[in-house]
Formats: C-alpha cells, sequence, structure tokens
C-alpha cells in the first residue's frame, strides 16, 4: 500500500493534517476556533477585538480601589457619627437618671407587702414617738441657769436683758376694736414709776379701753424666731400692780402657727397660761411651769419649758378695760 500523501485512495493521517486543516482531530475535542460556521467565526473575532488591554485592566483595578477607598471613608464617617450620637444618648440618659427625683428612688427601695398580707390597722403612737413630736425646735438658744432676770427696765428700753442668749423686744399688740397706750405705732417705751417701788424706777405699764374679739397684750420673744430652752429653770416671777386680772402667757413654738415663728400646722394658738388677779398694791407673782395651762379649745399640748417662743401679759375681752404695771421679770431657779 501506498504511503504517499497525494494518493487520493488513502485519507490522511490525523498527524499528518495539514496546519489550518478544518478537518477535526478525533483524540481532541473540537474548538470553537477551528469551526466553519460564519457565526462561530464572527463570535470569536469579536471577542478578541473585546479583550481588555493591559492599560485598561490597570484602569479598571484604580478604579475599583478607588471606590473602596471612598466606601471605607464614608464607612468611617457614618461609624463616628453614630459613635457621637451613642455619647450623646448615654449622656443625656446619664444627667435624666441623676436628675430625676429622689423620693421615687426612695420609695422604689421600700418592700412592698406580701399579696397574702392584709393591711394592719395603725398603732396608737408610743410614748417615744409622742415624745419625738414634741421635741424642742432646732436649734434652741439654752438658758444655762445662773441669769435668771428677763428684764428690769430700768434702762428704759424695750430690749430684754442680754443674759443667757435671750435677745427679744417688748412690744405692743390688741384685736383692733379698742385703744391701747402707749400708741401701736411708736417705739414702746418703758414708764417711770410714780415715788418709785424700792431702787426700781421704771416698769412696764400699759393700759385700754374695752375690746371685743380676743383683747389686748403686751410680750418679748426670747430669741427671733428660735425657741429659748428654760428647762434649767422652773418657772416665772414678777411683781404686778393694776385692777381686774391678766393672764401670764409662756407660749410654745408648738401652738404658734408658722407665720408668728412656730411649728403649729391647724388648731393654734391655745398658749399655756395663768391667770392671776391683780392688786393695786405691789405684789410678787411667782408661778411654775406645772401652773400654765391651755384652754382646752386647740391642740393638746404638754408643756415643755425647752421650746419657749414669747412671753405674754395679756387681757380677754371679758378683762376689759385694763391698766396693770409689770416690774423685775426673771426666771424661777429649781
Amino acid at each position: 500500500m501506498s504511503s504517499d500523501p497525494s494518493d487520493p485512495g488513502q485519507p490522511p493521517r490525523p498527524s499528518q493534517a495539514p496546519r489550518g486543516s478544518l478537518i477535526p482531530n478525533p483524540s481532541q475535542p473540537p474548538r470553537l476556533s477551528q469551526s466553519a460556521a460564519p457565526d462561530a467565526r464572527e463570535l470569536i473575532h469579536a471577542a478578541r477585538h473585546e479583550v481588555p488591554s493591559a492599560a485598561a485592566r490597570e484602569a479598571s483595578i484604580e478604579g475599583v480601589l478607588l471606590r473602596y477607598r471612598r466606601h471605607r471613608r464614608a464607612w468611617w464617617h457614618v461609624a463616628a457619627a453614630t459613635a457621637g450620637a451613642g455619647v450623646g444618648l448615654a449622656a443625656f440618659v446619664a444627667l435624666w437618671v441623676r436628675e430625676r427625683p429622689t423620693h421615687e428612688t426612695e420609695l422604689a427601695r421600700e418592700p412592698s407587702a406580701a399579696p397574702s398580707q392584709s393591711a394592719a390597722p395603725p398603732l396608737a403612737p408610743s410614748a417615744s414617738a409622742r415624745a419625738a413630736e414634741l421635741e424642742p425646735c432646732t436649734p434652741a438658744m439654752r438658758g444655762a441657769g445662773t441669769e435668771p432676770l428677763i428684764d428690769d427696765f430700768e434702762d428704759n428700753d424695750a430690749r430684754l436683758a442680754p443674759l443667757e442668749h435671750r435677745a427679744g423686744f417688748w412690744n405692743a399688740s390688741n384685736d383692733n376694736t379698742g385703744t391701747q397706750k402707749p400708741s401701736l405705732l411708736g417705739p414702746f417705751a418703758m414708764t417711770r414709776i410714780p415715788g418709785g417701788r424700792g431702787t426700781s424706777q421704771f416698769a412696764l405699764h400699759t393700759s385700754g379701753g374695752k375690746f371685743t374679739k380676743w383683747g389686748a397684750l403686751v410680750a418679748a420673744d426670747f430669741s427671733a424666731r428660735r425657741c429659748y430652752d428654760a428647762s434649767a429653770y422652773g418657772g416665772i416671777a414678777f411683781f404686778a400692780r393694776g385692777r381686774g386680772s391678766l393672764n401670764v402667757v409662756a407660749k410654745m413654738t408648738q401652738v404658734a402657727p408658722e407665720e408668728y415663728g412656730g411649728s403649729c400646722k391647724h388648731d393654734c394658738f391655745d398658749n399655756h397660761r395663768k391667770a392671776i388677779v391683780l392688786s393695786n398694791r405691789w405684789q410678787e407673782q411667782r408661778l411654775t411651769w406645772a401652773e400654765f395651762q391651755q384652754r382646752g379649745f386647740g391642740q393638746v399640748i404638754p408643756f415643755d419649758p425647752r421650746s419657749l417662743l414669747s412671753l405674754e401679759f395679756s387681757v380677754g375681752p371679758e378683762q376689759t378695760p385694763f391698766d396693770f404695771w409689770i416690774d423685775d421679770v426673771r426666771f424661777l431657779p429649781r
């Protein structure tokens, strides 16, 4: 058999196929580039022209990196803004918690009663609780018990003797239904005693006509808007003369309203007092704390010399007209 490749009777061997021949190689899958179809050749041609160059590929990579950097910067801006908003929110919450009313926090701390427990009836106040209610106001000015003089009026002014922290002034007052001397418009002046009373030359003197509401008085605070502790003493002593009767009032802060320097909130003005009968001759009056009693129309408050507010000499409507003198006012020793 002839091996001449030009012999038309012998088909060419696969290994001897001319380069560029369109005859497929049965040992390899057919390639698209070897197709004789015009559409396939056009597709291969277009694909070769559309392959990007190295410069185009580099430019494309730079574009991707640029978009990544922009995206990353935008992400950091959003993260920073979010963090700032979080810090602001945390500060607002802290400030809100700090400024909340403290009583709500205190209420939250209180344990609630178990549902199975019924509310117990209120217990009667114990002796210690009642004593706590009657504690004197604080801070209190306390008398030492060594200088009992309240005022002898010999300095001819309205000021109390400045002893043992006492710092009040005498003044007059009435219910405006009558006339009282000395006048309420000017300073309260002491009066010279006609003929004197031993070595004493001046005394407190007041008089007036008929009053119809609560009457008239002269009074002095022991310490301006502060209670005075006179528990080192046993009572009040003074000399008096006049007509009719008068009331000696040891006013406590617990029965005086707040606007008058006390702590009473309701049923006030039921002061502790002692009524005395006057004579036209000077007489010494010695009154112990136990003799001062309330009249019974207001709060029941046991007398406590640790919380004195003022000392008063007063008359009610039934004791008017009035005219009395007071001298050498002092505390009684125990």
